[in-house]
C-alpha cells in the first residue's frame, strides 16, 4: 500500500506540512496543489527519500513548475493541478477539471485554490481537493493499493 500525503495552498507555512509528515507513518510521497511551490521545494530538500510532486497555483509567480502534471503511483493515474485555470471557483460541479482529468486517462484528480477541503468521485475519476493547509488546516491521505484509492480529509490540529 501507498500512503500519500496532499497539500495545497500552504502559503508559506512549511510547518504545518512537516509536521504531518514527521508523524505520518510510512509516506510514500506527497502532492502539493500549489500556491507556494517554494514550500514543496522546502519538503522535497528536508525529505529528499520522499517523492515530491508539485505544480504551480496562481499565486506562485517566479517559478519554473509545471502548471498541470500527472503521475503514476502503484498503477493510479493523478492528474495535479490548482485548480485556477479550471475555473474551480466557478463550476461547483468541477466540469473542466474532471475533463482535462479524462483527457489525461487519470482516476484521480487532484486540485486546491478554493481552500475548502472536497472528495467526490464522478465519471470514473476520484476528485480531490485538501483544502489548505494554512486557512482551515485540512489536508488529505489517499491510501493506494492495487489500483483502489481510499482518501480522506485530515485537520491539522
Amino acid at each position: 500500500m501507498k500512503r500519500v500525503l496532499i497539500f495545497s495552498d500552504s502559503h508559506g507555512n512549511t510547518n504545518r506540512c512537516l509536521d504531518i509528515i514527521r508523524s505520518a507513518e510510512n509516506v510514500s510521497a506527497v502532492i502539493h496543489a500549489g500556491d507556494c511551490v517554494e514550500d514543496a521545494e522546502d519538503l522535497s530538500y528536508v525529505y529528499p527519500q520522499i517523492p515530491v510532486y508539485y505544480v504551480k497555483g496562481n499565486n506562485d509567480f517566479f517559478t519554473n513548475a509545471p502548471s498541470h502534471m500527472t503521475v503514476i503511483i502503484d498503477g493510479v493515474r493523478i492528474f495535479i493541478s490548482h485548480g485556477h485555470e479550471e475555473r474551480v471557483k466557478y463550476e461547483s460541479d468541477y466540469r473542466t477539471l474532471r475533463l482535462k482529468a479524462k483527457e489525461a486517462n487519470a482516476e484521480m484528480a487532484v486540485f486546491g485554490h478554493t481552500h475548502i477541503s472536497h472528495i467526490s468521485y464522478d465519471g470514473g475519476i476520484t476528485m480531490v481537493n485538501p483544502g489548505s493547509i494554512t486557512f482551515g488546516a485540512t489536508y488529505a491521505v489517499a491510501e493506494i493499493e492495487a489500483g483502489k484509492i481510499n482518501v480522506k480529509i485530515e485537520e491539522y490540529i
